[in-house]
Formats: C-alpha cells, structure tokens, sequence
C-alpha cells in the first residue's frame, strides 16, 4: 500500500458537558481529563501527530476558554509542526450541529475524531478504505468484547456500513463505531443549521435512507473511550501499563 495523502486538518469533538464523569471532573471538561498524568487532550494529539497530522481544529463548548487557556499554555511544547485553531459553540448543537458551525473550516477531506477516544489508528488503512470506496465518508470500527455500551455496526459484503444498530444490552461482542472518520465536505451540506443535531442518531441513518454509501475501515487496534469511569479507569490502567513495560515513568 503506497504512502496516503492525508487531509490538511482533523477536527476534534470536544464540547461535550461530560455529565458521567461529573464526579470526577467537577471543574473542567472532559478533553483535559488528567489520564496518568497528563491531560486527555496531550495524549490524543501527541497519538495522531505521530501519524502524520499536524492542522487541528477543537470544537469546543463546555468550559471551552480552558480549552483555550491550555493549548496557549504549551505553546512550543506541541510536537513539531502542530497547530491549532477553534470553533466554539454558542449552546449545545451535538456532534453534528458542532461540525456545521466549524464549517469554514472544511474546504477539504478532513478527519473527525471523538474528543474522548483513543485508538490506535492505522491510517494509511483508513484513508484507503476511503478513496477505493468512493464513499462520502468512511467509518473506522472497532472490534470490542462487549458492544452493548455504543451498539453494533453491521456491515455488507463490498466494506459498506449496512446499519448502525442501536445499543443492546444482550449485544456481546461485535464490531462498532469508534467515533473517528474520514469525511469528505459534501458532507455538511446534510447537516442542518442552527439547531442541535446528533450525526450518529440523525445524520448517518438519514445518509443511508437516501442511498448514500458510508464505507468502513475495520480496524484492529487498541480501541479506549474515558466517558464513563469504569473506561475512564481502563484506559488509566492501560496508560500505566504501557509505560511500564517501556520503562517510562509517568508522573
């Protein structure tokens, strides 16, 4: 597989009110959540940088000037290259009402990446099953033990999302949504303005109604959510296992 091209920028959804994690994050969004030290949103970039990806855009609401505040804050402690820029909601717009207000930003393929998820993400694999599919956008899945939390994906024979079922607590193991996608900005003239919409409950089901393809790239990489605090827990875990066993330290 030759070496992908990848879109200039990958957006960041990170304006969501984190309300399970309440307890534990009293006093500031979810994105900073300290994981083994560091905050979620160092690890994340730091992850996709070391992919290839340097132009991120943060769609910010819930205690967004933190946000702000932080990336300001390690100005030229960001990997090489990295650069930021911001779309702050005035309310709550959900996932596909935040990617509509960023839309100036989406000249072009873009990525779009769940601001509480790590997953180690082969890319080349995600940009080709992207361009060969042709598709409006392509969704990396996840293969996990227990899908009930986030609802199976089914898929068809030819790598196309066939239906996003909804969650199901007898679900098991399957394949999901891992909330990172690869997105061409035709996309957006789907998305309604100036109201709340969801893209995994109104957005992507509609697509499908009307016969557009939303293609798949399955994945086999460490897959992580911190929404909850038992998986906030499990990536800790992870995080220290892994510094661990390469003799790093984490503070």
């Amino acid at each position: 597989m030759s070496t992908p091209v990848l879109p200039e920028r990958a957006l960041i959804l990170a304006g969501g009110l984190g309300t399970r994690l309440a307890s534990l994050l009293p006093d500031r969004p979810k994105v900073l959540a300290p994981i083994a030290g560091r905050p979620f949103l160092d690890i994340l970039v730091e992850e996709l940088a070391a992919r290839g990806l340097r132009r991120f855009v943060l769609l910010l609401g819930n205690r967004s000037e933190q946000v702000v505040e932080h990336v300001a804050a390690r100005r030229g402690s960001w990997p090489a290259g990295v650069e930021f820029e911001f779309s702050v909601e005035p309310a709550p717009l959900g996932t596909g009402g935040a990617v509509k207000l960023a839309e100036r930003f989406c000249d072009g393929r873009f990525f779009l990446f769940n601001g509480d998820t790590y997953f180690d993400l082969d890319v080349a694999a995600l940009v080709h099953a992207h361009e060969s599919s042709r598709a409006l956008l392509t969704v990396a899945a996840a293969k996990v033990a227990d899908a009930d939390r986030y609802g199976r994906l089914e898929t068809t024979a030819s790598g196309l999302v066939a239906r996003f079922r909804e969650k199901d607590a007898a679900a098991g193991p399957g394949s999901i949504n891992a909330g990172v996608y690869l997105v061409e900005p035709a996309l957006l003239g789907h998305i309604p303005t100036g109201r709340a919409v969801s893209l995994e409950c109104d957005v992507f089901p509609a697509l499908l109604v009307g016969g557009q393809a939303i293609a798949v790239s399955p994945q086999t990489g460490a897959f992580f959510d911190i929404g909850t605090p038992a998986s906030y827990q499990s990536f800790t875990d992870f995080l220290v296992a892994q510094a661990t066993s390469s003799g790093r330290c984490e503070s």
